[in-house]
């Protein structure tokens, strides 16, 4: 079985190096075509201006030769840029390009009388072609100019050498030197192709990773929900009997053990509701509920909920609501409801003197509502900040012990926001306060 395993991995790294390759060749094929046209313009250009002044000029003048690196350009052109178009990536298109090329340097060297300089372009285009990573397009390529030298070495050694000699043995010197490069561009490829195959083999490690993170993480998340569930059910049934229970003949510390039940039971249940929509989000199951609802009586239903803890710490809560902002809006009052709690209760949680302020304003131009809630209590160091909307944190161990909450509520706060399609910031000075900004897009009902 771990064979066959093994098997599969390899299978598997095999393709994605294939695609890697295939991608690479694809990209040099296009510039490869660009080049066939420069050097189709180039051969055209050469034959007008340069050939008339070398020993072709006494065979034509500048318009036949023009004329001649304009039909011998299309001809070598046309075929690996149509190959490139139709066949890109396939090995049928290296080797046309790779004749192309060289057929171009025969070009090259021909219409400047044999010139040595152009000589090297038979070089570049070899180093050029190994950008393709496949040896055999550079044993094409070099069959093809090796053959030319030999036979026009011997028949017709003028059209190369810019020269009528005795230079029979003169192309074994260029196709010695043709091989060593060649020789120098293969050790070359090999050290690329082991490099793009642990390339694969990395990127396939990468892509196994992610997915044991994403079944993970799928089942962890049905965990979460499952057992939430599971829980939530007998929860809900001892906050409705400590209820109950905190309402019949009791003396002062079975009031106040009923009373602890049921304060631990409700922040249970908040905790739950929390581990509910945290694994809603990460499964992408959380819904936005657009309906009709008073925006004015959800403020002030916060501004009341809120109002008797800041007396008990003697803070003062403001509301401010902008005139422009209308009754009714469209929106999901249940999920902005949960945004403002989070947000109004941490500034309560965290705030022990001064005011905390709730403002609300609506940008006419751009039918945006922004919120800013605002405190002056012990305030965030900035190296935290950044780090707030992360599940599960809180910027001081302590403050879990001290203040109580799990840490989810910015990070499920922030996901709100930008599912109702807005955006939440934060500044803070540490020791100063804290200002929690968010927007959201409301239309009038």
């Amino acid at each position: 079985m771990r064979h066959l395993e093994d098997g599969r991995n390899i299978s598997e790294v095999e393709r994605i190096f294939q695609m890697q390759t295939y991608e690479i060749c694809v990209r040099v094929d296009r510039a490869f075509a660009i080049l066939m046209l420069i050097q189709w313009v180039a051969c055209v250009l050469l034959g007008a201006l340069y050939s008339p002044s070398t020993w072709v000029g006494q065979y034509g003048g500048g318009l036949e030769n023009a004329l001649a690196g304009l039909v011998f350009g299309a001809l070598f052109a046309l075929p690996p840029i149509y190959c490139t178009w139709i066949f890109p990536g396939q090995r049928i298109t290296r080797f046309v390009v790779a004749v192309a090329q060289m057929c171009f340097s025969i070009l090259l060297i021909f219409l400047t009388g044999g010139r040595t300089e152009t000589h090297f372009h038979i070089f570049i285009s070899l180093a050029a072609l190994a950008f393709y990573k496949d040896i055999s397009t550079l044993w094409v390529a070099s069959v093809v100019i090796i053959m030319d030298r030999l036979v026009r070495g011997l028949l017709l050694p003028l059209s190369i050498y810019g020269q009528n000699l005795k230079m029979e043995w003169w192309w074994l010197e260029l196709a010695g030197w043709v091989v060593i490069e060649v020789l120098i561009l293969i050790l070359g490829i090999h050290r690329i192709r082991e490099e793009l195959w642990q390339m694969a083999h990395s990127k396939f490690q990468l892509m196994r990773a992610r997915e044991e993170a994403l079944r993970f993480s799928s089942l962890k998340s049905s965990f979460l929900s499952n057992m939430s569930h599971e829980i939530r059910t007998p929860l809900s049934s001892i906050i409705g009997f400590s209820d109950i229970l905190r309402d019949t003949p009791l003396d002062e510390e079975q009031k106040d053990y009923v009373g602890t039940i049921y304060r631990c039971s409700e922040t249970l249940l908040r905790l739950i509701n929390d581990i509910l929509d945290i694994s809603k989000i990460e499964n992408g199951l959380l819904q936005i509920d657009r309906h009709r609802f008073d925006i004015k009586e959800l403020h002030e239903d916060i501004h009341k909920m809120f109002s008797v803890k800041c007396q008990d710490k003697n803070v003062d809560l403001e509301l401010k609501l902008d005139e422009k902002i209308s009754t009714y809006t469209w929106g999901d009052s249940h999920r902005l409801r949960q945004i403002l709690m989070n947000l109004v209760g941490n500034a309560v949680k965290f705030t022990d003197r001064g005011k905390i302020r709730i403002e609300v304003k609506k940008d006419g131009a751009e039918g945006l509502y922004r919120w800013t809630v605002s405190d002056t209590g012990k305030g965030i160091d900035c190296d935290n900040i950044k780090k707030l909307f992360r599940s599960f944190y809180q910027e001081d161990p302590s403050i879990s012990r001290m203040y109580g909450g799990s840490g989810l509520g910015l990070m499920i706060s922030k996901n709100l926001v930008e599912l109702m399609g807005g955006e939440i910031s934060v500044e803070s000075k540490l020791g100063e306060g804290t200002t929690f900004s968010f927007s959201l897009p409301l239309e009038e009902a």
